[in-house]
């Protein structure tokens, strides 16, 4: 497949262009209008926000979105030693946790004396969600752009099971793991409030998969009316972005904490075995890899070498397909009569 030189975006990635010295048109148009570094505006508001939250004195400042990866273990740290916050780490179980990763988890939050929950939903539905998310085409294409259908449901899972949460402990923030590649630096992307959206509108996003699975996904996809009407509502923060990445920083620190990298995950992955299976599929349905933009951002911003994001796309030793073929058959199985749990 041929890629861009600068980046690595493929000449299959929808609405761009390569030209002919081996240069994307993303990579073309950017310029310093788009610095690598965090805008003034963004730091203060984030600053504002921090504030804000610790001058309610709730018992938790803010839920933290734990995965157990990486990204969102450095975010505990982080917000813990720089910003003084109380947190409370709340990890969705998608059921294809790492053990690796759930010993990683033990050990980040016993380092840092912070309170911790682990939800599990159904599993039978959280199945039929990733498998029928894996299938067709049930998000808009401009959505599919920068993470598979699989990521994009789980995420939303994610983000609907923190502000339940959050709703229901009365905090005022709930903090992201995204980096600067799955994200863009503006206020829209990195602070806001998940109710601005429209309700029916939210509703009817989710609308193909529900078709698909049964009305019940909403439950977890989405908040309800009433929960949408929630005052003061959650405001979601994506921290990273704003105080700056560096891999080679976060790796350093979480190795003090007792992390470490687990091995029965993809090269995108430090968490989620269920990763591979979104890979395998999306290449299948829309012919580039879920994480071509986010590595090709990363390189534009200079935070990631060339080299590296092409390591964690390419799959030379056959991990990802191995482990996707092996999900599959994992879902499958347990989306079938025999094995679904009775309602």
């Amino acid at each position: 497949m041929r890629r861009c030189n600068v980046c690595v975006l493929p000449e299959t990635f929808p609405g761009i262009t390569i030209d002919q010295d081996g240069v994307c048109s993303l990579c073309r148009d950017f310029s310093a209008a788009e610095p690598p570094g965090p805008s003034a505006r963004l730091t203060e508001a984030l600053s504002n926000i921090i504030a804000d939250a610790k001058r309610q004195n709730h018992r938790y400042d803010a839920v933290v979105a734990f995965s157990g990866g990486k990204d969102s273990s450095y975010l505990l740290h982080l917000l813990a030693s720089r910003f003084g916050l109380r947190l409370l780490a709340v990890t969705f179980d998608n059921g294809f946790i790492s053990a690796a990763c759930l010993t990683n988890m033990r050990n980040v939050v016993s380092a840092l004396a912070i309170d911790h929950i682990i939800v599990r939903h159904r599993q039978d539905h959280m199945n039929a969600l990733f498998l029928e998310s894996a299938l067709a085409r049930v998000y808009p294409d401009h959505l599919t752009k920068f993470g598979s259908s699989v990521c994009i449901s789980c995420i939303r899972v994610v983000i609907t099971t923190m502000l339940r949460v959050a709703i229901e402990k009365n905090v005022p923030l709930v903090m992201l793991g995204n980096t600067p590649g799955q994200v863009l630096a503006s206020d829209q992307e990195l602070i806001f409030k998940d109710n601005v959206i429209p309700h029916p509108l939210r509703r009817q996003l989710f609308a193909r998969l529900a078709e698909r699975t049964g009305s019940w996904a909403y439950d977890y996809l989405m908040l309800s009316a009433d929960e949408y009407k929630t005052r003061p509502f959650p405001t979601i923060v994506s921290p990273l972005p704003i105080v700056g990445y560096d891999e080679d920083e976060i790796y350093r620190v979480l190795a003090e904490l007792g992390w470490s990298k687990p091995t029965d995950v993809d090269p995108s992955s430090t968490n989620c075995r269920l990763n591979a299976f979104g890979i395998v599929r999306h290449k299948n349905l829309y012919q580039f890899h879920p994480y071509d933009y986010e590595m090709s951002r990363l390189v534009r911003l200079g935070i990631l070498s060339r080299e590296a994001a092409l390591n964690k796309l390419n799959d030379p030793s056959g991990t990802v397909i191995d482990l996707a073929s092996e999900i599959e058959r994992d879902l499958l199985c347990r989306s079938c009569d025999n094995c679904r749990p009775r309602a």
